[in-house]
Formats: structure tokens, C-alpha cells, sequence
């Protein structure tokens, strides 16, 4: 049968809107991916990821008693870099990986290596091609205790255990005079607010291919040398001893989160290369110690003014008690006679005349000395310097104490304060 103009018109009507129709199916059926949408490198495996920190004793009781953070890298095989710089936490009884919390293992052959760094907080060091760079505070405020571990041939869809280890070096300082050095054995005194250590390099980067051995590099034109300055809580005072003997500065002279230590770079410092001698300027590491040093004349106040012969005559008693409290700034108890012994002394350092004249008794210079210290002076101290000698270096995950030797003190030309012939 013809086919009329008017049903070729219908026919292609029928024709235009069957086309429509498959066009909207073909483009419903091809859903672009969110922006959002992770991009995945490799394809998961469904098998979840599961770590342990291992509870091996590593961490001291310093800046981090329980490991509550850390960053982590993956590998799989030799270069599929599968987990980029996780930050793990533990908000129950799992570690999970923040932003991934349902992590996967990936699929594919080949077992993971896994490198990871902890500082407790969110802002641990990113690990690149197995490496971070890593810069120690100064202040020794600000420090904290930094961690690494190693975990290497872990199958997938096995459980992963990270035993952490300690990648900085740490310091604890003991003090004091040796006794039998010099003039040790004479009724010498020494107060210390203060100790620094001077041109530490405080940069370098950490290589886990070289985990078990020695991991830091420090680059000298890139180690960013600094002075190391300890403010103590409170002076610290001590007499001529034998050096095992010597006082520790703990938590009552450093801040009471810490158990005495400062953390420092790997490295092995050059020591001041002074013997003594009169002509070495300061240079490469030293330790500098503010203090004041001083000895006792064996004269008591009763001495210095005459009284021994006559301490009943009320008169010259008064006169006496007068001097002592208005020109001598005497402050012990008046009230009985503890201010009749008060001691004389001779300050040795600081050397200033000025000062050496102004200090006549014992109780005079702790005056001096309490009002400049609450007003965070060290006017009435002077700094003295020690070479830093250290036959093997701060070493990886060492506790090492600098015995602070004052019988070895030096002026900052390298001069000796004491010789044999003094």
C-alpha cells in the first residue's frame, strides 16, 4: 500500500524521538566520577589494614610517655607507594588512618615496607623517597622526643607491628668543681643560673635505608649551628666534690615535664681548640656556664670588726648589729647571734672591682644574688667557657651526660682561670 505524506510525517516523528531516547540512555549510563572522589593508584584488595605499636620500652618519660600520633608511609613491592603520608591516631581500641579510616590493603603481589615517624602530634615530618628532614628546636621548651620505626616484607592482609626506637640524641648536664684538681680542696662556692651549649647543629636529614647503622646526615653548610641556652629553675649550688659526686641537673633545675635532658642532633661536635693558653678565641662548640665563684676568708663578722674581745658590752653590741644591718646589708637574724658568724668571702668571678667591693658577707651576696635573680638579671654573674670534647659524638638513641667540669673553666681567649702555680 502508498504511503501517504502524512504517514512518512509520522514515521519520522516516531524515528526523532526514539533517537532522544537511546541518547539520554547512553549518556545516563556513562556517570562521570565526583571531583571528590579519591583517585586510586592501586586497586584494593577489601582486605583490611591493621597495625600495632609495640609496647617495647622505647619511649621515655620525657616529652612522650604513650605514642598517640604518627605519620606513615607504605610501599608495596619495590616502588608502589600505596599509603603517602598517613597520620594515624587511635580515638578507640584501633589505629586508624585519619581521612582513610576504612584503609584497605592493596591488591597486587609483593610484600610492604613501611616507614613511620612520631613527634605525638599532627605535624610529624613528611617521609619522602625514605627520607625527612628534621630540625630541633632550640628552646629546649619546645622540644620533642622524635621516633622512628622500620617494618619491612609484611605480607598483605597481615596484621603490621611497629616497634618505635629513638632518633634523636639526648643530654642530661652534671655539674661541679673535682676536689682533687687545682685548688679543689679549698672552701670554694659556685652558683650556676645558666648553662649554654654553643654551635650545635641542630639539622639533618634521616635516611631509613640506613635504619640499623648510622641514618642522619648533618651537612655542615646546611646544619643550622645554634646556641643551646638552659635557663634553670633555680640556680644550682654546689661545692668542690669528687666528680662522681657531681650535682644533676633533674627536673628540680630543668622544667618539670623533663627528667633533666635537652635533645640535640646526631653528630659529633668539634671542640674549642684552646689548651689553655692565652690567645684561643672562641670557636667551633663549647659549653658556657653564667655563674659566680667565690670563696670563704675564714673571717666571720665578728672578726672583721673587733668584737671577739668585748661581745657582752651592750654599747658595742648595738654599734655593731647598726653596722652590720646599715652598711654591710647583712641578712641574717639579728634577733640572736647568728649575724656575729656570718662569714666573709672573696669573689672570684665575676672579677668586676665594683662588685668585689660591694661584697663583704656571705649574706650580702645571697641578697645580691636573690635580688637579680627574681628580676631576671645575671649582672652579678659572669660566663665562663669549657671546651666541648666528645670522643664519639651525640649518638642515635643515646642518653649522654656532660659532666660540667668548673676546675676546667676558661676565659674567652682560651686563658685558663687556674693553674698549677695558683
Amino acid at each position: 500500500m502508498a504511503m501517504t505524506i502524512s504517514d512518512i510525517a509520522r514515521n519520522c516523528k516516531r524515528m526523532a524521538i526514539l533517537l532522544a531516547v537511546t541518547a539520554i540512555f547512553c549518556a545516563c549510563s556513562k556517570e562521570e566520577p565526583a571531583v571528590d572522589d579519591p583517585i586510586v593508584e592501586s586497586p584494593a584488595s577489601g582486605i583490611p589494614f591493621v597495625v600495632n605499636v609495640a609496647d617495647n620500652g622505647a619511649t621515655r618519660g620525657t616529652a612522650i610517655n604513650v605514642i598517640s600520633h604518627f605519620n606513615m608511609v607504605g610501599i608495596q613491592g619495590a616502588s608502589n607507594l600505596w599509603m603517602d603520608n598517613f597520620l594515624f591516631t587511635k580515638p578507640e581500641d584501633r589505629w586508624v588512618a585519619v581521612g582513610h579510616e576504612n584503609l584497605t590493603w592493596p591488591d597486587g603481589t609483593g610484600t610492604s615496607t613501611f616507614y613511620a615517624v612520631s613527634d605525638n602530634s599532627n605535624s610529624a615530618p613528611d617521609i619522602i623517597d625514605g627520607k625527612f628532614s628534621y630540625t630541633v628546636p632550640e628552646s629546649f621548651s619546645d622540644q620533642k622526643d622524635l621516633l622512628v620505626s622500620l617494618s619491612e616484607n609484611n605480607e598483605s592482609g597481615t596484621p603490621v607491628t611497629l616497634s618505635f626506637k629513638h632518633a634523636l640524641s639526648s643530654v642530661k648536664f652534671k655539674i661541679g668543681y673535682d676536689k682533687n684538681q687545682l685548688d679543689g680542696d679549698k672552701d670554694f662556692h659556685v652558683i650556676v643560673p645558666r648553662i649554654t651549649l654553643y654551635h650545635i647543629a641542630t639539622k639533618g636529614v634521616f635516611d631509613f635505608a640506613n635504619y640499623a647503622t648510622n641514618p642522619w646526615t648533618v651537612d655542615p653548610e646546611d646544619a643550622e649551628y645554634k646556641d643551646l641556652v638552659i635557663n634553670l629553675k633555680q640556680p644550682a649550688e654546689f661545692v668542690p666534690s669528687p666528680v662522681a659526686d657531681f650535682l644533676e641537673l633533674d627536673g628540680n633545675y630543668l622544667d618539670e615535664s623533663w627528667i633533666g635532658e635537652i635533645y640535640v642532633m646526631p653528630h659529633k661536635p668539634t671542640a674549642w681548640d684552646t689548651d689553655g693558653t692565652k690567645g684561643h678565641p672562641l670557636n667551633n662548640s663549647y659549653i658556657g656556664v653564667t655563674c659566680q665563684f667565690f670563696e670563704y676568708t675564714g673571717k666571720t663578722y665578728e672578726d672583721i670588726i673587733g668584737m671577739y674581745f668585748d661581745l657582752y658590752d651592750e654599747d658595742a653590741r648595738d654599734l655593731a648589729k647598726d653596722l652590720y644591718i646599715d652598711d654591710y646589708m647583712g641578712q641574717l637574724n639579728t634577733d640572736n647571734d647568728d649575724w656575729l658568724y656570718d662569714k666573709g668571702i672573696r669573689v672570684i668571678v665575676p672579677t668586676s672591682d665594683e662588685f668585689k667591693m660591694n661584697v663583704v658577707l656571705k649574706s650580702c651576696l645571697d641578697w645580691i644574688n636573690e635580688e637579680a635573680y627574681a628580676n631576671g638579671s645575671y649582672d652579678n654573674y659572669e660566663e665562663v667557657f669549657i671546651p666541648l670534647v666528645m670522643s664519639n659524638g651525640f649518638g642515635l638513641g643515646k642518653t649522654n651526660v656532660i659532666n660540667t667540669r668548673m676546675d676546667r673553666m676558661k676565659h674567652a681567649d682560651g686563658e685558663s682561670f687556674f693553674t698549677e702555680n695558683d
